[in-house]
């Protein structure tokens, strides 16, 4: 059977169960990843001091690949409405791509897939396609996919996870200090970390954050590194609680994650990387514990910030193994925490995706006539605009940018974004 015939009709069918026969461009694209975390195999122990599993001489050859699979396929492709009930016919699907929930999408080969809407973006010449109507779709792929992988899909389950990970770090970092033969870089490096934190959120006027700041400081970590280790992931969840968007906290955490990272091209030391890698850990467990409980109001947000904390893992994964490497040839041991972040990062992926079918999708149009920003606001958010039209309105001027005479009036063609 030569491939002409195993080729299929394109039909999508949304979460209602309306179905819809799609005429494309002749062209689908996708792209994918691939997710897994490089480990390192631990081999034996040197010595009666290094008797703790924490301890272990790191044979970077021995390294090995935790393949987890690949992701769900992101689609884009384009569709037409041709005849004289393009336009009808084209406001029929828009409305069922609107729709919330999962849907259903076959290809012209291959089996039919579940997707999540993304985003969907009209085109009408309203000169020289006077019955054509083009249409922009995205989709992403869900359903019976490996990514993410996860123990649980509730954010409360993830929380407490962070938790006990962040006591068990705790537990092995203060293992650790007992052990630290350079006390006194050590003791610098803690310090220094500790004044990076503070700087990234110097403008912080929140008196939780200033006080577990201030009680930090005055304490010694070689007599207390137990609660002063603990206090350091209170310490950044509290400074990314004060940010009004998950996109800020993700932000920040990369930049955080950035400053702290020794280089595999220094010279570091065992003694400084304990007090590197305790930082770089609680950054990221408290970084997914905020973002975990984070609102998002459209789909593609969302994924975005899944990807974006699955690629900052993977740096600091891939960095942190480097900076053992050097470590490793310079010393007879390296500390490696009991502490998986890949764990809480997919955890907390999967608590963002669980709430992705309730999430608005981002329409863009052109306008058929005059309008303005009442108009708008009156047409395509009808239930906002009878509790508060005004509110309405100020939503249609914020997300399209609207400034000057676009508050009184909007011309035909102009390209105007809608979120439902």
């Amino acid at each position: 059977m030569s491939y002409l015939d195993r080729q299929k009709q394109i039909i999508w069918t949304s979460p209602s169960g309306k179905r819809f026969t799609l005429l494309t461009d002749g062209r689908v694209k996708f792209s994918r990843k691939r997710k897994g975390e490089v480990k390192n195999n631990p081999t034996r122990s040197y010595g009666e001091k290094n008797s703790k599993t924490s301890y272990k001489t790191v044979n970077m050859s021995d390294d090995t690949f935790q393949d987890m699979g690949v992701s769900g396929r992101d689609f884009s492709l384009k569709i037409y409405f041709f005849g004289d009930d393009h336009d009808i016919e084209a406001e029929e699907f828009e409305a069922a791509y609107c729709e919330h929930g999962k849907s259903k999408l076959q290809l012209s080969y291959g089996n039919v897939i579940t997707v999540q809407a993304l985003d969907i973006d009209f085109e009408q010449d309203m000169v020289g396609r006077a019955s054509l109507t083009e249409v922009n779709l995205s989709f992403h792929q869900c359903g019976n996919t490996t990514y993410p992988t996860a123990k649980t899909t509730k954010t409360t389950a993830v929380k407490k996870n962070i938790s006990q990970m962040q006591e068990t770090m705790s537990e092995n970092f203060a293992e650790a200090v007992s052990t630290v033969s350079d006390q006194q870089s050590f003791v610098a490096r803690w310090s220094s970390n500790l004044d990076k934190i503070a700087q990234k959120f110097n403008d912080i006027q929140n008196s939780d954050f200033i006080g577990i700041l201030e009680d930090i400081r005055a304490q010694n970590i070689l007599n207390n590194p137990l609660v002063m280790s603990t206090q350091v992931g209170m310490l950044l969840k509290k400074g990314f609680l004060t940010y009004t968007t998950a996109y800020d906290v993700i932000t920040s955490v990369a930049d955080i994650i950035d400053d702290l990272m020794p280089s595999s091209s220094g010279n570091v030391s065992k003694s400084e990387y304990i007090a590197d890698n305790v930082y770089l850990k609680s950054t990221i467990l408290a970084g997914c514990d905020v973002v975990s409980s984070a609102e998002f109001e459209l789909r593609k947000d969302a994924l975005v910030a899944a990807e974006t904390i699955q690629e900052i893992n993977d740096t600091y994964i891939e960095q942190s193994q480097e900076v053992e490497e050097i470590i490793n040839v310079n010393l007879e041991d390296t500390i490696i925490t009991e502490v998986d972040t890949t764990e809480i990062v997919n955890q907390t992926i999967t608590s963002i995706i669980d709430k992705i079918d309730n999430l608005k999708i981002e329409k863009t149009i052109f306008l058929k006539e005059h309008s303005n920003p009442l108009m708008l606001a009156f047409q395509y958010y009808p239930d906002m605009f009878v509790s508060d039209p005004d509110a309405a309105v100020e939503y249609v001027n914020k997300t399209n940018n609207f400034a000057g005479d676009d508050f009184f009036f909007l011309e035909k063609g102009r390209k105007i974004v809608i979120y439902v």
